[in-house]
Parts: C-alpha cells; structure tokens; sequence
C-alpha cells in the first residue's frame, strides 16, 4: 500500500504540492516513500516555509486516511498518476506537469485535440465562431478542449457535441464541482459524451488562482490552440503564454478594431499568431502529424456516390495515384476506370494532376 504512486495521490489530495516539490522530495529523500516515516524536522528541511503542509503531511500520514482516498468503492472517476502508462505523453514534459489526474467520463485521452479559448464576456459573434469551429473540427474528428468557463469555453464544448464531437472540459476545481453552476447541463452532457478532468481531488472548490494553472493542462494535451476573442489584458493571454512555451501553434480569429474583445486577437496576429479564417486553416498544419479525414464528408460521399464511384474514392483517398496503378487496384480496366474519374471530376470530389496523378479534391 505505502508505494510511490499511492503517495503521489495522498501528496496531491493534501494540496500545495507542485511537481518541483514533488522533486525535492526524492532528491532530498532518495525514495519519494520515505516521507512516511521521516520526522518532521526532516520535512521542514525540504519545506522551511510551508508550515501547514508538513502539518497536513503529518495530520494525514496514517494508512486509513491513505485507504480512503485511494480505494474509495463510490468514486465514479478514475485517478491517473505521472507512474502510469496511461498517463497522457504531451502532458510529462511540459513545466510543472500535474502528477495526479482525476477524469471523469472517456478515461482514454484522444488525439488529435485542439484548444478553444476566449472571453468570458464574448460578442455574439465570437459565441457564433467558437461554435462553428468546433462543429468543424469536430467533422474531421479532431477533439475541442477548453475549461468550461463562460463565453467562448462553453459555446467551444456545445459545438464539438453538436458536431457528434469528443470534446474535453479541464476544471480548476474539483471534478466533482461545476464551475460555473450556470454550465451545469453542459457538464453532464461532457461526462456522458467527452471527459472531464482536473488535478484537483474532489472536494476542492473554484479558487482563484487555480485557473491560471488549469491553462498550462489545456495547452499542453492540446495540439494547438485557438483564440475567438480576448481582451488586451485577458487572462485567455494566459492560455496562450503557456502553449508558447510548450510549442504550440496559436491561431487567432481576426475581430473588429473597434471591439475591446478583439484587440487581444489582433495582437496576437501582428505578433506572428496564424491569422484564423477557415478550419482548413488548422487541418493544413495537423496533417504533417495525423491521417485526417473528413467523417461527415465521407458519409455524405456514400450516399451520393454510387459503388463503382466509391471504390474509386477509396483507392484514391489513400494517396495521389496513377490512373493505371488505380484499375489494377480496381481490378477495372483502364477505360471503365477513366470513365469513372471523369464523373467524380464532374462532382468536385477528385483532382487530376499532370501526368495522370489523381487526388482528393481539397
């Protein structure tokens, strides 16, 4: 029971302990257990200022406690630690990454996933792109994370599900506690429909200062993240800082001069943010990371097209091809399949490139 993943959640469920602690801890320590039995005088030498949190250590440190938090029969949630394989990868090598994970809903992380984030206080406007944004990515099955916060978060949530979308919701609260209370009815549908995480055991209210650290989770599991609408000194700009330091590609949808809501946008473009006017604008860079494909195309595709007419698609889909490598594939010949090219031409759906080449219409 006394293992170094049992006393990750047991640190975690004390709180005021950052990963940075977490590894003073084992350089003081040798062994991250060793904090079970240590005595005090050992714990303010790793913590000379923290005088509460050695004496919530030393409060909690019995097997009961310990017993309680980690084999709770009631728990609806799963805890991931830093230990575990299924810990998601994007998350270890960002700055002070949460070693303990609460999830409630989808267990397993998705990719490719991409931020939405922006004012709380948003325009009709930004609530119309956030939606339509996510309801797009959601087409190509790529997830929309954001922290289920007023404004843009929300409507960047309700378009990913709209879309039939995986969607994830980062708390900075317990995942127990909605925050707001307002998006109460979203964060149902996200337990039943997407994930709900958070670094916060439950129990932990909305404080403050715990936004700002949920932001480095959101840019982190992300692939990049989008801004609908921020002000000059929004703490969206947060969000952004943190995906900048991890290497992420920040797009930003252009907005009204004349709109406080935008100028933080603006900004960010004049900066060198990629200037955000259509999904394809995002789907161009994450396909040099990921086979991507647009579902609600393809479904659309298999009604309008006949079976011939499919299979053609499919073989070409894959990759530009050859005329004659697709009949041999086909199993057509040549002419039956270069009749059939000719009608998904006429459709819009393929592209013929010099040299016989043929492709996917964008």
């Amino acid at each position: 029971m006394i293992n170094e993943r049992n006393i990750l959640i047991w640190l975690n469920y004390i709180g005021g302990i950052t990963y940075e602690t977490i590894l003073d801890f084992k350089f003081f320590f040798g062994e991250l257990e060793e904090i079970w039995d240590v005595n005090e005088n050992h714990l303010y030498q790793v913590l000379p200022n923290n005088k509460k949190i050695v004496e919530r250590i030393l409060r909690t440190r019995n097997k009961d406690f310990l017993q309680r938090i980690i084999n709770d029969d009631k728990k609806d949630y799963s805890i991931i630690t830093i230990l575990d394989e299924s810990y998601p990868k994007k998350l270890k090598n960002i700055y002070n990454p949460p070693y303990v994970l609460y999830i409630i809903g989808d267990k397993s992380i998705k990719s490719p996933l991409i931020a939405i984030v922006g004012a709380r206080k948003s325009t009709a406007y930004g609530r119309w792109a956030a939606k339509k944004f996510a309801k797009e990515l959601a087409d190509w099955d790529i997830g929309v994370i954001s922290g289920l916060a007023l404004g843009i978060d929300a409507e960047g949530h309700k378009g990913a599900l709209t879309g039939d979308g995986y969607t994830i919701a980062v708390l900075g609260c317990g995942i127990d506690q909605c925050y707001p209370k307002s998006n109460y009815n979203l964060y149902c549908e996200i337990r039943e429909k997407g994930s709900i995480i958070s670094e916060y055991p439950p129990g932990v209210e909305p404080l403050k200062h715990h936004f700002p650290a949920r932001n480095r989770i959101i840019s982190g599991l992300s692939d990049g993240v989008i801004v609908i609408e921020a002000g000059e000194r929004s703490g969206t700009l947060i969000t952004v800082q943190h995906a900048l330091d991890q290497g992420k590609d920040i797009y930003s949808l252009p907005g009204n001069i004349n709109s406080s809501q935008s100028k933080g946008t603006n900004k960010l473009i004049r900066e060198g943010a990629k200037i955000l006017l259509s999904v394809e604008d995002i789907i161009e860079e994450l396909q040099y990371k990921y086979t991507l494909k647009n579902i609600k195309k393809d479904n659309n595709l298999q009604m309008d097209l006949s079976n011939d007419e499919m299979q053609i698609y499919n073989i070409i889909k894959e990759n530009p091809i050859h005329i004659d490598l697709i009949a041999y594939k086909s199993g057509k010949s040549v002419s039956e399949v270069n009749m059939l090219l000719t009608i998904l031409e006429l459709k819009g759906i393929i592209n013929q490139l010099p040299g016989k080449i043929f492709v996917i219409a964008n």
